[in-house]
């Protein structure tokens, strides 16, 4: 059996933290604008759902307002309240201006959530 990495918003982060009960393998997808870059950390904003704060990988070659699809692990941010994502990988989709419809992606992302079966193995 392949990896699942469901594809999510912000909102979803919670359900996919260690700490609620998901299986701790469990891999998540994001997809946003690069907002901004400090270090080792780097801020994606996903629409009009919020920004995401990345842990960033030494190796992460990412570009200030370019459109990023991340694959990571969500966990708590040290120094500060919250959750970020600890960054696997990123695929660069290009200049967030050629992104048809960003909505689209949202709506999808819903009712992957929604209708899990269809989507998902149930053990997952």
């Amino acid at each position: 059996m392949s990896l699942q990495t469901p594809r999510v918003l912000p909102a979803h982060l919670h359900a996919f933290h260690p700490s609620s009960g998901a299986p701790s393998t469990h891999t998540i997808r994001l997809l946003g604008t690069v907002s901004a870059l400090h270090g080792d950390t780097a801020t994606i904003t996903c629409g009009g759902n919020g920004d995401v704060t990345l842990v960033l990988r030494p190796d992460s070659h990412l570009q200030m307002g370019k459109l990023v699809e991340v694959v990571g692990k969500v966990m708590d941010l040290e120094g500060v309240q919250g959750l970020g994502v600890r960054v696997l990988g990123t695929m660069d989709w290009g200049n967030p201006a050629d992104c048809e419809d960003y909505k689209i992606y949202e709506k999808v992302v819903e009712a992957t959530h929604k209708l899990k079966p269809i989507f998902y193995d149930a053990n997952e």
